[in-house]
């Protein structure tokens, strides 16, 4: 197995344990987490700092802890040089008790031995409707 993967295999199991500071190990200082989508947890955060404060405020304050499983299926479908791209999904409820039943697809980019950038893909009107209680009328 290549180095690269097994980063992002330590990754997944980290979440899959809800082992948020191994987690955060495995950030580089300089990372970049690009978040697909209009919603209050999309665009692009810069540094490690950022990355931990968008995980801990922007995703797990608007969940019910112990309601979740984090990555509970993954899988690593491809890793070349130093690309590494993975599925995951989650399920849980949020604090509106609405269930968070997550799928994403992750495109990773490994410098130093550390997670330098990650661009994630979601259903990003899950996140709204679930995670901060936006309502969609139907026309």
């Amino acid at each position: 197995m290549s180095n690269n993967k097994k980063i992002i295999l330590d990754f997944y199991k980290a979440l899959e344990n809800s082992d948020f500071e191994t987690l955060n190990t495995l950030w580089h200082d300089d990372v970049t987490l690009t978040l697909i989508g209009s919603t209050p947890v999309s665009g692009s955060f810069k540094g490690k700092n950022s990355a931990i404060k968008l995980i801990e405020n922007g995703v797990l304050s608007n969940l019910k802890f112990d309601t979740v499983s984090f990555a509970n299926n993954w899988n690593i479908i491809a890793a070349e040089n130093n690309t590494v791209v993975g599925t995951m999904t989650s399920k849980g409820k949020s604090i509106y008790d609405k269930d968070y039943n997550q799928i994403y697809c992750q495109i990773f980019t490994i410098k130093d031995n550390k997670i330098y950038k990650l661009h994630e893909f979601f259903d990003t009107s899950l996140v709204e409707t679930s995670l901060f209680n936006k309502e969609y009328k139907v026309r």
